[in-house]
C-alpha cells in the first residue's frame, strides 16, 4: 500500500503541473539505464529538428520552433 500511495502523490502532483501548464497534451517515459527522463508534448511522437540544452542536464527539443519537448538526464539524482 505505501508504494501505491507514493505512485498517487506523484500522479497527483504530476496532474497538478499540467493542469497549471495549460498545455493539452502530456506523456513522459523514464528509461532507467540512461537514467533519463523524457517528457513529451504532443499526442503523437515526434522528431525534434532542433534541440537545445539548457543547462542542469536538461535539454529542450523543437519541431518548427514549437517545443515538443523535454529530456532530462541524471533524473533520478533530482
Amino acid at each position: 500500500m505505501a508504494e501505491a500511495m507514493s505512485y498517487i502523490k506523484l500522479a497527483e502532483t504530476v496532474s497538478q503541473a499540467v493542469v497549471r501548464s495549460g498545455l493539452p497534451i502530456l506523456r513522459a517515459s523514464y528509461d532507467p539505464v540512461g537514467d533519463v527522463l523524457y517528457v513529451h508534448f504532443t499526442e503523437q511522437p515526434v522528431a525534434a529538428d532542433d534541440s537545445e540544452f539548457v543547462g542542469d542536464d536538461i535539454v529542450v527539443r523543437y519541431r518548427g520552433g514549437e517545443v515538443v519537448g523535454v529530456t532530462i538526464l541524471n533524473a533520478s539524482k533530482r
